[in-house]
């Protein structure tokens, strides 16, 4: 073979690996780009869903806690009132706690919902049961049940306030 040929080939070899080795590289490139840019696009989405709960934050932990404490004075006025007064003042408390339950219902989540649902569906049943003199006992004797509805609430309530938007959203009570 003769030296012009083999310079010739050898330039042809080494073009050929050389344009091999930048279309590797290329591709690498490409491959990063892309993989920067969907870990770009995630952590911008996992961004903004963060944002948006924490300015629902404030809301949900307002509507929860006057949810709370409209529950809360219910159950105190069991403390406080003999029978014969007390259905009267129970059913305005009752009012309140449906009142609370619809800022519950639209600041959400579904859990805390629920729970908010369970709790109001007791006290019902207890003004139910008072109205039909259920007990011959003092209603405060029955109070116990309403206390655990009202602190599975506050269980949704925090759970669903913890929620940091990486799916650890609340679960029903209970499950």
């Amino acid at each position: 073979m003769n030296e012009g040929v083999a310079a010739v080939a050898g330039a042809a070899i080494g073009g050929l690996l050389t344009g091999l080795t930048a279309v590797g590289t290329g591709l690498f490139g490409l491959k990063t780009a892309r993989l920067q840019l969907e870990s770009q696009e995630s952590e911008a989405a996992r961004r903004r869903r963060f944002e948006s709960l924490t300015e629902r934050r404030g809301p949900r932990s307002q509507a929860y806690a006057d949810f709370i404490a409209a529950g809360q004075e219910l159950i105190d006025s069991l403390y406080e009132r003999q029978p014969q007064d007390l259905l009267g003042q129970f059913e305005a408390l009752q009012a309140n706690i449906r009142k609370r339950r619809s800022n519950v219902a639209i600041a959400g989540p579904e859990a805390v919902v629920a729970a908010a649902g369970e709790f109001a569906d007791e006290v019902r049943a207890f003004r139910n049961e008072m109205a039909h003199r259920a007990w011959t006992d003092h209603p405060y004797n029955h109070k116990h049940r309403l206390e655990r509805r009202l602190d599975e609430f506050a269980k949704a309530a925090r759970t669903a306030l913890e929620d940091d938007g990486h799916g650890s959203a609340a679960s029903p009570p209970g499950q």
